[in-house]
């Protein structure tokens, strides 16, 4: 990763009407994300020479009508029921940290991500990257709510 100041900056949160453990074995799940993220493809990678036991994927978001964003994703820094920490490469490099708070009957799901990209597309990429996890956090919402309401026996 590069030292000194990012290019792009991304900070939100999403609330998710479902307990922590869901939510986080959900997103913890980087191969099933297509399940509920729109526009998302994933593909498992083989582990980096210096840490065989490492986890990383080929992960292509869609970021608009006629833009994909290709990023080589490696999770880390677990912390069970709290969140982790995605190293990101690609049409972007940088990190991305997701973190979970119990909250009022459901969960908030922070995404915070510190991005490099260059300067020449450096505004609209970061905005892509900011759309596109977007509509992956409201995927996961609506897959858990939905799922919610299923297994309580009320109609979606």
């Amino acid at each position: 990763m590069r030292s000194g100041p990012a290019d792009g900056h991304v900070d939100d949160a999403a609330f998710v009407r479902a307990p922590v453990w869901l939510v986080y074995r959900r997103l913890t799940n980087l191969a099933a994300w297509p399940a509920w993220w729109p526009g998302c493809r994933v593909r498992r990678l083989p582990p980096p020479a210096d840490d065989p036991a490492a986890e990383r994927f080929a992960l292509e978001l869609a970021a608009g009508p006629l833009r994909r964003l290709r990023l080589a994703v490696r999770p880390h820094q677990w912390r069970h029921d709290l969140g982790f920490s995605l190293a990101l490469h690609g049409d972007l490099d940088g990190s991305a940290e997701l973190w979970l708070e119990d909250t009022h009957g459901g969960t908030l799901v922070h995404h915070l991500a510190r991005l490099w990209v260059p300067r020449a597309r450096a505004a609209p990429t970061v905005a892509a990257y900011r759309r596109a996890f977007r509509r992956g956090l409201w995927g996961c919402k609506d897959a858990l709510q939905l799922e919610a309401r299923t297994s309580a026996g009320l109609t979606p």
